[in-house]
């Protein structure tokens, strides 16, 4: 009887204690809650993730290109020497040979589609380099018994002096046989080394922006931050509205992957390309060799490949 009086006795005590406890978490139930609801309040929401829910915990981001330190002046001449040896070659052999022998027959083909068509020479339309390489862009100039003179776009990869791949690009027609790069031009700063350090500048002003208690929605939004860093609004608040809709959360997931010089207008421009779950979208960054400034930020590849003047 007293054994059994000692084991009720324990059973009371242990649930007893267990009393305690549960009556205890349940008057500090409403303090943790409060604790929980104060730190979740406190955490700091990316713009990113109000902007596009569909791309958080999104880590991607294109393969970019090394932006050369090197004098981009010595580059314009290698890039006058080439397109100035395509030629003499041309001349003096009549051939292609910057192309393959497929990609000239091609073209030969439809400059002989009708008679009194020649190609006369190659005018130098920029050049740059992407994630392919340093290239050229030439076009090869048709001319007939009319006053429209047709262009051949291609865009030449080369290594030191030797031309190693060809792409074709387009066709454009004018009266003109068109030349962006110019021998008698001073190149001037080409922006190349500054570019980095700017794309830097606004991925910081879109992070720390204060478009997250606004919700931006609309391209408008991106004025301030455009003037702040010294670029047309008008034609730099879609560029960096679209950059920041499409971003991850760390805004990491664009990079630049290419870069092009001309003379005519004398811009470098630089392409950015932005990743996210299901898409790609493009962008180019202008600089004015003549102001010394970047001023432009828009969306989609811009280029002297498709002008036609």
């Amino acid at each position: 009887m007293k054994k059994l009086n000692k084991k009720y006795i324990k059973w009371i005590i242990v649930l007893f204690l267990l009393a305690m406890i549960v009556v205890s978490y349940a008057l500090n139930l409403g303090k943790i809650k409060d604790k929980t609801v104060d730190s979740i309040a406190q955490i700091t929401i990316p713009f990113s993730l109000i902007v596009n829910p569909k791309n958080i915990d999104e880590d991607i981001a294109p393969k970019t290109i090394s932006l050369d330190k090197s004098d981009m002046s010595k580059t314009k001449q290698q890039a006058l020497n080439l397109v100035s040896t395509i030629n003499d070659d041309y001349h003096n052999t009549n051939e292609l040979s910057f192309l393959s022998n497929k990609q000239e027959k091609a073209l030969l083909k439809r400059v002989h589609k009708k008679s009194h068509r020649y190609i006369t020479n190659m005018t130098l339309l920029n050049f740059g380099k992407d994630t392919h390489g340093k290239y050229i862009t030439v076009s090869c100039n048709r001319y007939d018994d009319t006053k429209n003179i047709v262009s051949y776009r291609y865009r030449l990869y080369y290594r030191d002096d030797s031309i190693v791949s060809a792409k074709y690009l387009n066709t454009k027609t004018n009266k003109y046989a068109p030349q962006y790069v110019m021998e008698n031009i001073d190149l001037g700063n080409s922006g190349v080394n500054q570019a980095q350090n700017f794309v830097q500048r606004f991925k910081t002003a879109i992070i720390n922006s204060n478009l997250t208690a606004t919700n931006a929605n609309e391209p408008g939004n991106f004025n301030q931050i455009s003037i702040n860093l010294g670029l047309d609004p008008d034609k730099s608040n879609t560029g960096l509205f679209n950059l920041a809709k499409n971003s991850n959360s760390r805004v990491s997931n664009f990079g630049i992957v290419g870069y092009q010089i001309s003379d005519v207008p004398r811009y470098t421009r630089f392409h950015l390309k932005q990743l996210s779950k299901s898409n790609t979208y493009y962008y180019t960054l202008t600089y004015s060799r003549n102001s010394s400034r970047f001023i432009n930020f828009q969306k989609d590849i811009i280029s002297t490949d498709s002008q036609n003047k």
